[in-house]
């Protein structure tokens, strides 16, 4: 027994002296003024007033600063910490701040609004007015053609009240016998989105049908849906009658001009009888070539105008001069190279729609520049004075002057073949002697 009472003894004292340094630290620390436990600040902070922490301001409360000035003479690091009511002061007027930031973005979102509407209202205006006040016929379907919209040229167009156009087919408004062709057209619009100048006959709601002219332009949706079709419709009646009036108008013009022409080649001819015809005939000669070498229509025209005038310039050359017979002086053959230049200074001043002109001022140029009244070699000389080159040289020797008998046909053609490539173009030579030879050519 005593045994064991010593042994709890020992044990006891053990335990004691082990738990002794730890109870003394804890001792120095809980008696440390500058040691605060973090459950005391926090409880102390929630019990302090609400107005001495309102009192802070710029850099902290008095509280604080002593706080922190205790710390710096002890030596301990400190941490400055804001109040709780200076954070909900800050996020006050944070959320101020952003609950005006809201309301000015509002309001310039409003007026942003306003004045998109307002532009929208005037640009549904404008295109109103634009729509309705245009002198061609407009009308907007659907793709059952049904008029959605119409503008006054088209209710003027087809005679009925503008209003009472819509929720109306299109096709009561085209002529009966061309509704099946209307139709199939319709099918291409549905398929290919667009047409243009199509023409069919419209029937009014009073008169006989007439012929429009027509364009459509189909409108599809996301999916590529037909939704509506715009049609623009055009009375082609007056057109078509202008048409006529200045087809016969240019029928006339162009009838006065050639009689003109023929007047002034009949004046060279009564200034010198006895090249008489002889324009005439070099304009038959160089149109046949021309046509061998494919010249369209309107070119033909061109070289038979210039042909009936290449020699127009012989009016001012003296009659004795060109009667005379024999051989002419220099000077006399000086005047008679002139009529080349004053052809063209007679003429210069009407615009032809043909080189009327140069062919007439180069039907004596000669391709290895031997010819006058310029020596032009080669291109330089325009195909139509080529041609009239070839087609004067031949009327020329096959009909009698007064300076010599005619010299026939076959001396012309072989004058022009053994000069081919020197004298005259080899393709124009080809072509006459083909008319002359395998064509059997003759002047009427």
């Amino acid at each position: 027994m005593t045994v064991l009472i010593c042994e709890r003894n020992e044990l006891d004292s053990s335990t004691a002296r082990d738990h002794e340094p730890a109870n003394q630290e804890e001792s120095a620390i809980s008696k440390d003024p500058r040691v605060t436990h973090a459950s005391d600040f926090e409880e102390e902070g929630c019990r302090r007033p609400l107005e001495a922490s309102a009192s802070t301001t710029g850099s902290g409360s008095p509280d604080m600063m002593a706080e922190i000035k205790a710390a710096s003479e002890t030596g301990l690091p400190t941490k400055s910490r804001p109040s709780l009511n200076r954070v909900l002061q800050d996020i006050s007027a944070s959320l101020g701040d952003l609950q005006a930031a809201v309301r000015e973005a509002d309001l310039q979102s409003e007026k942003d609004r306003a004045a998109a509407e307002s532009a929208m209202v005037e640009a549904s205006r404008g295109y109103r007015d634009l729509f309705d006040l245009a002198p061609d016929a407009y009308l907007v379907t659907d793709a059952q053609t049904i008029i959605a919209e119409s503008n006054q040229a088209a209710a003027a167009m087809l005679q009925v009240d503008q209003g009472s156009l819509q929720g109306k087919p299109l096709t009561h408004f085209v002529a009966e016998a061309d509704r099946p062709a209307f139709q199939s057209i319709l099918i291409q619009v549905r398929e290919g989105g667009d047409k243009r100048n199509w023409e069919f006959r419209l029937q009014p709601a009073e008169g006989s049908p007439f012929s429009a002219s027509v364009n459509v332009s189909a409108q599809t949706d996301h999916r590529d849906q037909l939704v509506r079709v715009l049609w623009l419709l055009r009375d082609v009646r007056e057109d078509k009658a202008e048409a006529e009036r200045l087809k016969s108008l240019l029928s006339r013009l162009k009838s006065s001009f050639h009689g003109i022409v023929d007047a002034v080649a009949q004046a060279v001819e009564i200034k010198d009888p006895q090249t008489a015809g002889h324009q005439r005939r070099v304009a038959q000669l160089a149109v046949a070539i021309a046509r061998e070498m494919e010249f369209s229509l309107n070119c033909l025209e061109g070289i038979r105008v210039a042909g009936l005038l290449h020699d127009i310039g012989k009016i001012a050359i003296p009659i004795e001069i060109l009667s005379k017979p024999g051989a002419l002086s220099n000077l006399e053959c000086e005047f008679i190279k002139s009529h080349c230049q004053v052809g063209f200074d007679l003429l210069k001043n009407i615009d032809f729609p043909w080189p009327v002109l140069q062919a007439i001022l180069q039907h004596h140029e000669r391709l290895d520049g031997s010819g006058y009244p310029a020596g032009l070699t080669d291109r330089d000389i325009v195909l139509e004075a080529r041609i009239l080159g070839v087609a004067d040289v031949v009327e020329a020797m096959i009909s009698a002057r007064s300076y010599g008998p005619a010299q026939g046909i076959d001396k012309a053609l072989e004058e022009i073949h053994q000069n081919t490539g020197i004298l005259y173009d080899p393709e124009v030579v080809n072509i006459c002697l083909k008319l002359f030879v395998e064509k059997g050519f003759s002047f009427s």
